[in-house]
């Protein structure tokens, strides 16, 4: 995501000019910056009008674009309640397309439309946008001895390669989640092993533990981040740890096969039981059951939570639908169905969409291999509860995440050993 400029003075106008747009300076603003180079040197106005129309896109998009990071420092922005507004219109998205190609982005003519992609090892599982948005972490379930891969957001080049230990070389393998503490802490699971993960990114140190469970599945922060909770398919357990000194607080034992975690507050949390489509919520301080949210059978399978409305979402790959419920109520209150074996699910930060990536129907000889097709990824309209639109994406979509500011979407091919960041929405 860098322009081809010899001239040392333009690198460094670019970048004071991409430091303003962190400050506010507005578009009329950056036409008086860039004035004094209307000059008879035709070959670098048109250098200049490149720029400008870069500097139209992203005051449009509100895109980060770090040129060097010796000289742009990332910033984290709290945008959490700033509405998203979806890149549906193609008028929009044909009028800075070439600026955006520029930036390094490739276009297809049809949402979502812009893109990069990258290869990553073998199975792909979830990924994982750091809190400034500056990597992408994802986690590798096949591939032998390696487990996490680090994704530069600006050139969408791997930049970092996790390589675990083991004591028996057949179970290094199997790294089925992670997230970021923080921009330093990337925390993640081997169910092999039935081990957690801690990498400290500014001393690039790797620390493990043993997680008191067998195949472990999700991991999940408390919403202050004291807690960490994570499920364990075989032991039918969910164990919780004291996030800074890795000692366990609690194990509880749950119905069958527990897959994945949300928290409504820093003490309760829920778990989706692959096994029976209910979902069940704990109390972390007694280890007692709050409630079980009755399902309609199939698989439960990730869960979402909007704290200011008190509602639940929640996933279920065995009948392909996914599932409203108002907490305070005690009620379901909406259901939707999308494609074959819905995986993960992930809120915008305004929480007014719900994204969902499908696999696609199982391959006949098991659901291991291939699909017969690549599968779809759905936005879901929260309040309208309907779906906005999809598209068809890789071979068995699996792992999603949204970026802090709500503008990008991270999303792996199972089968492609792909991940692919879309720009979806401008704010």
């Amino acid at each position: 995501m860098c322009f081809s400029i010899c001239n040392r003075s333009f690198i460094l106008l670019l970048s004071i000019l991409i430091l303003f747009s962190s400050c506010g300076i507005s578009k009329k603003e950056y036409h008086n910056d860039i004035s004094f180079l209307n000059s008879e040197n035709v070959q670098l106005q048109e250098e200049v009008d490149k720029l400008q129309a870069v500097i139209d896109s992203l005051l449009l998009l509100k895109i980060p674009i770090p040129i060097d990071s010796q000289i742009i420092e990332n910033r984290v922005v709290d945008e959490k309640q700033k509405p998203i507004h979806v890149l549906i219109d193609r008028e929009i998205a044909l009028q800075k397309k070439d600026s955006l190609l520029l930036l390094g982005w490739n276009f297809q003519d049809k949402f979502p439309f812009f893109y990069k992609k990258s290869r990553t090892g073998s199975a792909p599982k979830s990924c994982s946008f750091s809190p400034n948005g500056e990597f992408v972490a994802v986690t590798l379930l096949n591939q032998n001895k390696t487990a996490v891969e680090f994704f530069e957001t600006g050139s969408f080049k791997k930049k970092k390669t996790l390589y675990p230990s083991c004591n028996v070389e057949k179970d290094n393998q199997g790294y089925a989640e992670g997230l970021w503490r923080n921009n330093s802490e990337f925390w993640f699971t081997r169910m092999t092993t039935g081990d957690f993960f801690v990498w400290y990114k500014e001393i690039d140190s790797l620390e493990y533990f043993d997680s008191k469970g067998v195949w472990t599945k999700i991991i999940q922060f408390s919403p202050d981040k004291d807690l960490v909770a994570m499920s364990h398919w075989v032991s039918n357990s969910i164990t919780v740890f004291d996030i800074n000194t890795k000692t366990l607080i609690r194990e509880i034992k749950t119905g069958k096969t527990p897959r994945g975690i949300v928290w409504f507050s820093d003490s309760i949390f829920a778990t989706a039981l692959f096994g029976t489509g209910d979902i069940e919520v704990y109390n972390v301080n007694s280890g007692e059951i709050v409630e079980i949210i009755k399902g309609f059978g199939g698989n439960a399978r990730d869960l979402q939570y909007d704290s200011n409305k008190k509602i639940l979402y929640y996933s279920n790959m065995g009948l392909a639908k996914v599932y409203k419920y108002d907490w305070e109520n005690k009620k379901h209150i909406g259901e939707l169905k999308v494609d074959y074996k819905p995986n993960t699910i992930r809120l915008s930060p305004d929480r007014r969409y719900l994204f969902v990536s499908c696999r696609g129907p199982n391959n006949p000889e098991g659901y291991t291999k291939r699909s017969p097709r690549n599968g779809d990824i759905f936005i879901i309209d929260t309040k309208e509860w309907k779906i906005l639109t999809k598209w068809r994406a890789g071979n068995q979509p699996t792992g999603l995440d949204l970026s802090s500011c709500g503008r990008f979407l991270a999303q792996t091919d199972f089968q492609d050993r792909n991940i692919t960041l879309w720009l979806i929405a401008v704010n």
